[in-house]
């Protein structure tokens, strides 16, 4: 058998591969382009519907609005009755301009309202009042009024100088031409419509427009296309000519293009989306791409993993098999005649391969039952309780090689001091490991008094099972002692890494090797007040003292004053210091870490801000595991020492923010005091002058004056009118335009709202 068979193997695979792929690839391409298609023409008809509700939504809210407002008293006051000079008539007028004002204040889809009497030729609207015909450029109002030619909603005439469209309503609403003494018009923001555009899949809000029953269209991102029509272009007749909504396709010289629409019941406009072919291109374009890129990186990942599969094994194996036919028809040793020479069939080299592979296996299962295996396997259950009783554990400890006397038990957990040293979790392994087989070793090399068996408890402790001969509590610990402070040294020699050991107390039975374990583990986390290279045995941890525990929190309550103080230096002398009055308590690592987190805890507390509260939540789990990863106190008090300064950083931070805040909105009430009497002084005004934004500006105004931007300068300005008013014979206009005020309605009604009093009622009542 020759090799060549490889590589042509190798060709028909990869030719097969490559077939399959372009196969699917080019129907997942057709599937997917006629889906998306779908998918595209259904979701943009959707959406436009939406937005086209939307918008009648918002036309219905203004029709409602304006019904409900020509209802009241003081519209029909106005439309019903002559222009008259009276205070009462004058405070009527007033009330009805703020009506308007907070009408348009509340929807910022209407632009603006006018309303305009036949009866006293007089047009109002939120901030002015006067004769429509000396009103220059408003005379459009007028044909409006009793007109039947004109819609509802309709488009603002030329000579109006704005794009806006708008809503005509007559008063009584219900009323002929002739019984009508006024109209209504409000005119409606049309930004405010086209934004609704934007939604669109594909829009710009370029291709998305609204147009009246005559293709006149209303509604347009760009504001020189409002007015134009659309009966120019082709797909205009089709448009308008259908009810409801849907599409139409339209074919240009650049290609297909769809045309979705929308019908109003309510206004009877129509809202026109259109898509070009190129915008639907771009979709299939970046399938095409996607799927090539998928079709090129199976080709190179079914090309490579034939290859591999036949370099590693198809290929090996046809050399394999083309070795064992020539050896079996070699001539066996002594024989002359090559042709007489036996050889091996195929069923015998069968046999044979398949006793080589069982072979393998049953090394391989007889290798995943070792005795290693086994030994580790009885350690843990030994040192987690499993398993109690000597004589029952004996045939398999024989078995696994570990020699222990029936009784008198000690145990030891070792653990390598500066862990954060060995950066990868092999490396440690490797080091618990030596650490095993040296504690062994030693044991061993011993006069027989002690036998002992170790093993890996987790990533960074070994437990070491020590058994005497005989003796009691005091002889045997000393004993383990001592054999601990060799196994420090030699560790220490040897691997120049230093070792701290725990020494679990002393037990007759083998039952209760589980407590020596978990005594000796509680033991070396204590090493976190004793240092590195420690060997701890329970007589060298005192029980805790009550005195010493209430200093420990007396120093916690003087930290936090001292972080409350925003004083980095005297915190970290109180740090210093707690840290001293915790070492003499002997608390394990454990509560020195819980001690830490109640410190930080009551820190964040002092600090009152919601901001720093939010981030410990989310960095909860990396703060903690930093103090774990502690092996010092030296260790510990730098974490914390980090964290506290953190803390008082940010404090300070807000504590400066807060004072240059106070400071600017000192600037701002001084410079509105002295300039009050400015007709256009306002939150804007301001917001430009001192660079922030108008929503910025209230918000720390509000903070600091708790009051409004617009009470503030009334207040300031009924003052300056209050004494005007005393002190000088000025006119009642005169005082309202001195002390910024245009509108006289204006300040009449602020003035009495203040004052409880007309401004003549309180010269009156003062100059007597």
């Amino acid at each position: 058998m020759k090799r060549t068979i490889a590589a042509k193997v190798q060709l028909i695979y990869i030719t097969l591969f490559v077939l399959i792929i372009l196969t699917t690839a080019v129907i997942s391409y057709v599937s997917s382009i006629r889906q998306l298609e779908r998918q595209v023409i259904g979701s943009n008809q959707n959406v436009l519907r939406q937005i086209s509700k939307r918008v009648d939504s918002a036309l219905q809210e203004i029709d409602l609005t304006t019904l409900n407002f020509l209802r009241n008293n003081e519209s029909r006051s106005f439309f019903e009755s002559t222009a008259s000079d009276a205070p009462q008539h004058l405070l009527g007028l007033s009330m009805l301009q703020d009506q308007l004002g907070n009408i348009l204040g509340a929807n910022f889809n209407m632009k603006a309202m006018f309303l305009y009497s036949t009866i006293s030729s007089k047009l109002i609207s939120a901030s002015d009042y006067y004769d429509l015909d000396s009103a220059a450029g408003m005379g459009w109002i007028k044909s409006f009024a009793g007109s039947t030619k004109v819609n509802k909603w309709t488009a603002s005439p030329p000579e109006a100088g704005t794009s806006d469209f708008l809503l005509i309503r007559n008063y009584p609403f219900t009323a002929g031409p002739k019984d009508r003494s006024g109209v209504m018009v409000t005119q409606i923001n049309e930004k405010s419509i086209s934004k609704m555009f934007s939604d669109l899949q594909f829009s710009d809000s370029y291709n998305v427009f609204l147009v009246d029953q005559n293709g006149n269209i209303l509604s347009h991102k760009d504001s020189k296309l409002i007015h134009q029509s659309i009966l120019d272009q082709s797909y205009s007749a089709q448009v308008l000519s259908r009810e409801g909504h849907g599409y139409v396709t339209e074919t240009t010289a650049h290609g297909k293009n769809l045309i979705f629409y929308d019908n109003s019941a309510y206004t009877g406009w129509k809202l026109i989306y259109v898509v070009s072919q190129h915008q639907l291109s771009t979709l299939s374009l970046t399938v095409r791409y996607i799927l090539i890129g998928m079709a090129v990186l199976m080709l190179a990942v079914a090309t490579l993993t034939t290859r591999f599969v036949n370099h590693r094994w198809f290929a090996p194996m046809e050399y394999f098999i083309a070795r064992l036919e020539d050896i079996t028809k070699r001539t066996p040793h002594g024989l002359e005649n090559r042709s007489t020479s036996p050889s091996l069939s195929y069923n015998e080299l069968h046999s044979r391969i398949e006793q080589v592979f069982t072979g393998y296996s049953n090394a391989e299962k007889k290798l995943h039952e070792s005795i290693p295996a086994l030994k580790l396997q009885l350690m843990f259950d030994i040192l987690t309780g499993n398993k109690t009783k000597f004589e029952f554990a004996e045939p398999m400890l024989n078995h696994a090689g570990i020699d222990l006397y029936p009784g008198h038990y000690i145990v030891l957990t070792m653990e390598y001091d500066n862990k954060a040293m060995l950066e990868k979790v092999g490396d440690m392994n490797l080091y618990l490991y030596a650490l095993c087989n040296v504690a062994e070793e030693i044991i061993r090399s011993g006069q027989g008094e002690i036998k002992g068996a170790a093993v890996q408890m987790n990533d960074f402790q070994a437990a070491l099972i020590l058994s005497f001969r005989s003796g009691g509590s005091a002889e045997n610990t000393a004993a383990a002692k001592a054999l601990g402070e060799h196994f420090m040294a030699y560790i220490e020699g040897q691997f120049r890494r230093t070792l701290s050991i725990g020494i679990g107390g002393y037990y007759e039975h083998f039952s209760d090797i589980r407590k020596s374990y978990l005594e000796s583990a509680a033991l070396v986390s204590c090493k976190i007040l004793m240092g590195p290279s420690a060997l701890i045995t329970a007589g060298d941890i005192e029980s805790w003292n009550t005195g010493r525990l209430l200093e420990v929190f007396e120093s916690i309550d003087d930290l936090v004053e001292t972080v409350k103080q925003v004083n980095a230096e005297k915190t970290g002398a109180v740090l210093e210091e707690l840290f001293e009055r915790a070492a003499r308590c002997n608390l394990s690592k454990e509560m020195m870490v819980q001690l830490c987190l109640q410190v930080i805890l009551k820190a964040l507390r002092t600090a009152a801000d919601p901001a720093l509260n939010e981030q410990f939540q989310a960095e909860h789990e990396t703060v903690l595991i930093r103090l774990q990863r502690c092996e010092t106190l030296y260790e510990l008090r730098a974490v914390l020492g980090s964290l506290m300064d953190e803390l008082i950083q940010s404090m300070n931070d807000k504590r400066n923010h807060k004072k240059k805040s106070s400071e600017l909105i000192e600037s701002i009430l001084s410079y509105t005091t002295e300039h009050y009497n400015q007709s256009d002084i306002s939150v804007n005004y301001l917001a430009d002058r001192f660079n922030l934004s108008p929503n910025y500006l209230s918000k720390l105004f509000k903070e600091y004056t708790f009051s409004n931007f617009v009470d503030y300068l009334i207040e300031v300005r009924m003052k300056a009118a209050s004494r005007l008013l005393l002190e000088t014979p000025m006119k009642l206009n005169d005082v309202a335009q001195q002390i910024g005020y245009t509108n006289f309605s204006s300040f009449l009604r602020n003035f009495k709202k203040y004052y409880g009093m007309t401004p003549t009622e309180y010269r009156q009542l003062h100059m007597k």
